[in-house]
This record gives C-alpha cells, structure tokens and sequence, in this order.
C-alpha cells in the first residue's frame, strides 16, 4: 500500500474497539482505510455429550435426593453451601465440616442412582471475603474509588462482586476447587450476571483500554453511548463464562453449567431494562433454564408463557436442550401456591414439552410430597421423541434483542412484544409451524433452510443483517415484515430510510398524525369512557382492499365480506410503490383526508415479499380481530410460496408444533398435540387470570394431513398406538384419537 491508496478491508475482530483503533491508526499513517467491521466471532460452548438426551430435572433439599432419583431424576439441582473465603489451596478451610459432609452424601446419592448434581452456588462474595477486597464489589459511584455501602450478611446488594474483575476469577477458581474435592457434575447460579453499569478499577481500566473512552456516567439507554458499554459488558461477562466453562470441562469433560437465564423469555424478564446478559450468553451454557412464570404478573392465561418455552430453546440453541420450570404458582400477588391442582402441574409440563422445552420441576410442594413423580414419569414416557428433536424448518421470526434493548426500551410491552406475540398467536392458532430466531441468526447460511422469514417491526438491524436479509429473499426466500422494520441500526441509531426500502417496494415517510378532535361515541358508550379510555384509544383506522391474490381466502372473505374492516394498532406512513398493483390493502388513519399504502405484496430478485404499514402482528395481541389472523398467515403462505405441507385439522385449543428427529434408522418427524382448554378461563376479574386448570376436556376429530412424500408409518406417543391412516389422491390423513391434554403424532419415513 502507499498513502492516499484506497483499500477495504473486512476484519473478524474482538472487539468493535479494535476497528477504531485500526482505523486511527491508518490516518495517523497516510492511508485511506474504511475498515469493514464484521460482528465478533463467537463460538458457542459445545454442551457435554450427555446433556442431549437430558429431559428430567429435579430440584429438591440435600435430604430429598434419594427420592429424586428414585422418581427418576436424570439431573439434581440442590443447594449446600456459599462461597468460602480463602481458597483452600490458598491455606483457607475451605468448605465447613457440615458442608462438606452435605456435598460428599449429595454426590455419592446421585451417583449411586445414575443421576448427576448440578450444585446451585450463590454468585456472592463472603462477609470475609468482602472485607479483605472491597474493591472486588461492583462499584455503583463513578466518584468513588471504592462501594461506600456497608456490606451486611443479610443484604445481598451491600456484596455484589463484579466478576469483570479479581471477584470473576476467584469465583472460577473456588468452582474449580469444589469439583475437584467433590465431585460435583456442574453448577448453576441464581446471579453472576451483570450490573447495569460499574465503576470498579477493572471496568474502568477495561473500557479505557478496549474502546478509549471512560464508561458512561450513568445507566442511560437514551446515550448512544451507554448503549456501546452495555454491548461491551456483555462481551466481559461472555468471556467470563467462557473462562468458567474452560476451567471447569479441563477438570471433567462431562462437567456442565446448567444455570438460571434472565434473558430467555420470561414476561417479566423481556421488560428488564438495562438487560443484566445479553441474550448470547445463553449459548455459552450447556442448557440455560428459566424460571416459567404462569401468573397474573406474567401473563400466564396469554401466549406469553409458551413463547416463552419457545424461545429459550432459541437461545440456547437448537442443538442442545434448554429448561423452563414451571412454577407451582397460584398466584403472584401475593405470591403462593396455595390450591395447587395436581392436573395443572401436567398441564404446564407438557406445555413446556410441546415448545420444545425440559419441563425442570420441583420435588415437594404444598404439603405434596415427592409430588412431581407422576409428571416425571410422563415425561419419561416420551422422551424418546423429545431428546435430540429439533424444530422442523418452515417459517422463522426474528426475536429481535436488539430492538427490544435499543429501540423499545421506553416501552417493551407496548412497542416489542405485541409485534412478536402477535405473530407467535398467528403461528399457535394457523397451525402453522414458527421457529424463533436470534440477532446473530441472521445471515444468509442460517436463512436459507426457511421458506419464510418473518420480521415482526424489527426495527434495529445491522448492516450485514440487512444485506443478509437481502440476498435470501433475492435467492427466492420470502419476507414478511411490519412497521418500522430495518429503520435503525443495531444500536437503535435512526436511520434516514428503511434500510431495507429496495426490498420492501416503500419509502419511509413517518407516522400518521393523531385526529384534531376526539370522534363521536354511541351515546350509551360514551357513559363509560373516560381519560384512561381516550388515552388507550390510539392508532385507529380502517383497512379496505379489493380482489389480490395476497388476500383470496375464503376465511377471510367470510370475516369480512365488505372488505373493509376496523383497525386499531401501529400504524406507519410509507410511499406509494412505483408499481400501484403491489398495494394490496389501503390504509385510512382515523382523522386523515385520504388513504396510504396498508400493506405491499411483491416479488424482489426470485423472492416474493409482504411488507404491513399497518401492524396487524401487534394487532393480534392487543386488540385482536380474526381478520388479522388470517392476513398474517396468507401472507406467510403468500410470500414462502406454498402452505406448510403438514395441515393439522384442530380447534385453535389446540397448539400444534412440529419437530423431526435423524438417526442410522431414518428420519422422523413428530407433531406435538397440546390441548389448551381452561374450562374455568373467563369467570373470574380478567386481570387476575390465573391457569388453575383441574381437568381435561378432550378434543375429538383432529386430524393431521401429509402432502407430497409420505411418512411409511404413523404412531401415537406415548403408548404405540397406532392411527386410522387413509391415502388417497397424494395426500395422506391421519385421524388422531382424542387429545385431552398431550400427545404426539410420530411419522417414521
């Protein structure tokens, strides 16, 4: 090179830092250098072999572990004892002399029964340890060179430690420790993520180092700059684990971090804002697990719950098992689970099994001793079916984090999960297979296996998922998207256009303007609307198309024969397409003179696409019309070309989802039939809808149609029964017996 001559170059690198730094020092130089700067590489923790066919774990006391085991427990979770200070090999005690008969008894009772002890370690620094290091804390005053709180054994916020820094590496090596002295299988933690900002003397010199630049002055997702850091700390505590896992597998190649997620889909956890992980560091687990919450607070009598054993599967990955406790709750506020019935823990366990999920379960509960030993024994039944299944690849939908962390943060209920939920009801209640996708799934490699993408309002997207978006769809991929999806960067920076405008046939122009004048109730309405009504009484409109072939479905015809319907929901001003016949619906904003473009049906490159200015996803969540259903799913069928070649013929009661297994013997593919019923739902104050289900009502007359190439048997799990299978013209039905809470329909080809 000499200087003034213009080269690109695409770096793989650690950090995004070092591009800067590369950059600058290429002007320093004389030379004209656009660094290209690709995502970090990152190389998710390959599981213990074991893992994979785990589908039963156990949580109970250090005394339960006998009956554990005896239910079948594959692994036990357990607590024992806290992080001593010193280390053993450091001269310490170590563990007391109770602990560490606890731990040897814990072992030797998993061990002798088959089963393994992951070993639940609070992440927090003792009382000792605090007082020997206080600069080992997390430091929450950029002013100060040290906490000024005084630590208390009772308050665990006075010792959190930072494990960026001295604090991580001790908690890696007492893991260690523990192992070898013991014998401990793994370990998870309820913690040992990160603050939302710190100043310790390890993340100060850290941040200076990586990027030049001195952490924020406060947590402020506002700051573009607090933004960087987040991403940053994320990448720190990524290393941490990866620093963790390496120790602890060089001691025991079985060992495993089987360990709690705050970021893994939860209702509660998706509105924690600043994020405590990034959502990639669940790939860094063996199997990350989250606390399944069905409660009013959570949403449990909604699709929340099983999107969320949906997704933490996601982010775990798809080659490893993830796990969602269901929570023996009753209720949240107050919390209890007083009147727990039996048939709801079943009910919520093949739930989480349906979606892809262990459904990880306490021992005792309520006074029910060993009480979760039915449903471990159900799970059992179906395991073969269930380890090393992966989702069948039809449709995928972007679960954007980083528009949930860097655009919606004001809002997350509001401006990220109807869009996400919206689409995941479309998916539950079509019948129609959906399989979740993450940031880092969008590239072109990972893309091509799917006939359909769907980008619910994914409005952050980086420039290499743009273009990755864009040569799938040009290689004959299709696209749905809605609203202001690839409108800002991965950093939630506005962008000037839709990055993706070309694709999408439209131009950004805004959003409408809100009506000057409140419009006119019904008399007998108007008695009951009051601020909080007007205030919730946004994005009204109507929708009206005419003959396309986006829209020719006689379910919709029949919803909506006028072809013009009430709207309420998100709402974005686009362009008019330079081809009119691309517009498939119109949209008209309550208060404004004329209409803009709805939503766009087209073909770009070998690909055909749906872009929705009017967010019929969110729509399906918070105020929902079967119209809306029925527009998503045409469009998913419209844009992959063909519906799904598998057709379950059941009640919208009736989730349906779809996994196929490989092996020596052949393929194999599994429908999962989960019956919904809630034969108490809607008789209570709508607000505090709780799942308390008590029995079963069976839902007869399901059937299940093969298109095209034909499975050579068809099975009923558990138990081997086998259907009542017709062939003709093709196709093959398989009518299934009554469904009156799980069962699977397995094809052997």
């Amino acid at each position: 090179m000499v200087p003034g001559e213009r080269v690109a170059i695409t770096c793989r690198v650690p950090t995004r830092a070092y591009c800067d730094t590369v950059t600058k020092a290429c002007v320093l130089l004389g030379f004209c250098l656009p660094v290209v700067a690709e995502p970090p590489l990152f190389e998710a923790v390959e599981p213990a072999g074991w893992v994979q066919g785990l589908t039963r774990m156990v949580f109970c006391t250090p005394g339960e572990i006998p009956d554990a085991v005896e239910a079948g427990a594959q692994v036990v979770q357990t607590n024992i004892n806290w992080p001593y200070y010193p280390l053993r090999q450091d001269g310490g005690a170590g563990a007391s002399a109770e602990d560490a008969k606890r731990l040897r008894d814990a072992v030797d009772a998993c061990h002798r029964g088959g089963a393994r002890l992951v070993l639940g370690l609070p992440p927090f620094p003792s009382m000792e340890n605090v007082r020997a290091h206080p600069d080992w804390r997390v430091h929450s005053d950029r002013a100060g060179d040290a906490p000024t709180a005084e630590p208390k054994e009772s308050d665990l916020g006075t010792r959190l430690g930072c494990n960026n820094g001295p604090w991580g590496d001790y908690l890696i090596d007492l893991c260690a420790e523990l192992m070898r002295d013991y014998g401990l299988d793994g370990y998870s933690f309820d913690g040992n993520y990160h603050a939302a900002i710190c100043y310790c003397p390890t993340c100060r010199e850290g941040y200076r180092r990586d990027t030049g630049n001195d952490v924020p002055p406060k947590a402020d997702l506002d700051d573009v700059a607090y933004r960087q850091y987040l991403v940053w700390r994320g990448e720190r505590l990524e290393a941490h684990y990866r620093k963790l896992q390496q120790r602890l597998k060089g001691i025991n190649p079985d060992a495993v971090i089987v360990t709690w997620s705050v970021n893994a889909g939860r209702y509660g956890h998706f509105l924690q804002s600043p994020r405590a992980m990034p959502t990639r560091l669940n790939r860094l687990f063996d199997a990350p697990m989250q606390e399944w919450w069905l409660d009013e607070s959570n949403l449990g009598s909604s699709v929340a719950p099983a999107f969320g054993a949906a997704y933490v599967r996601a982010v775990g990955g798809y080659d490893r098992p993830a796990a969602s406790e269901p929570y023996l709750m009753s209720r949240g506020n107050p919390y209890g689970n007083d009147s727990f019935p039996r048939h709801e823990q079943f009910t919520r366990a093949m739930l989480a099994l349906t979606h892809g999920s262990i459904p990880a379960t306490i021992l005792s509960w309520g006074g029910h001793g060993k009480g979760s030993a039915p449903v471990l024994a159900e799970v059992k039944a179906r395991e073969r079916w269930v380890a090393r299944a992966t989702p069948v690849p039809w449709a995928a939908m972007l679960v954007g984090e980083q528009t949930r962390q860097f655009h919606a943060y004001k809002d997350v209920a509001e401006r990220f999960l109807p869009h996400v939920f919206g689409t995941f009801r479309v998916a539950l209640e079509e019948h129609q297979p959906l399989t979740l996708l993450n940031d880092w799934d969008v590239e072109e490699g990972a893309l091509s296996k799917y006939r359909v993408l769907v980008l619910p309002n994914a409005a952050a997207l980086s420039d290499a998922q743009v273009e990755a978006v864009r040569a799938y769809v040009r290689g004959g991929g299709g696209l749905v998207a809605t609203c202001e999806t690839s409108l800002f960067d991965e950093l939630g920076r506005l962008r000037k256009d839709f990055a993706l405008a070309d694709v999408l046939g439209v131009r950004y122009r805004g959003h409408p303007k809100p009506p000057g004048e409140r419009p006119v109730l019904d008399p007998n309405f108007a008695v009951v609307a009051d601020e909080a009504y007007w205030k919730e009484r946004v994005g009204v409109g109507r929708l009206s198309w005419r003959d396309h072939a986006l829209l020719r479905d006689a379910r919709l015809d029949d919803l909506v024969p006028r072809k013009d319907v009430v709207f309420r929901g998100p709402q974005v001003v686009v362009s008019e397409p330079a081809d009119a016949s691309e517009v498939a619906v119109r949209l008209k904003p309550e208060g404004a003179d004329g209409t803009v473009p709805g939503a766009i049906a087209r073909t770009f490159g070998k690909g055909r696409v749906v872009y929705f200015a009017a967010g019929v996803d969110a729509a399906m969540w918070s105020y929902a019309y079967p119209y809306q259903r029925r527009m998503m799913s045409r469009a998913m069928e419209w844009a992959a070309g063909a519906p799904f070649p598998v057709r379950v013929e059941a009640p919208m009661c009736v989730q349906a989802t779809f996994f196929e297994q490989s092996g020596a013997a052949g393929g194999r593919s599994i429908v999962h039939l989960f019956n919904g019923i809630d034969t108490a739902a809607g008789h209570g104050l709508p607000k505090a809808e709780v799942p308390l289900r008590e029995e079963a009502v069976a839902v007869h007359g399901v059937r299940v149609k093969f298109a095209g190439a034909t499975p050579r048997r068809f099975h009923i799990e558990p138990g081997g029964a086998e259907p009542q299978v017709t062939r003709r013209d093709g196709e093959v039905e398989v009518a299934c017996p009554p469904v009156e809470v799980h069962c699977m329909l397995v094809a052997e080809w």
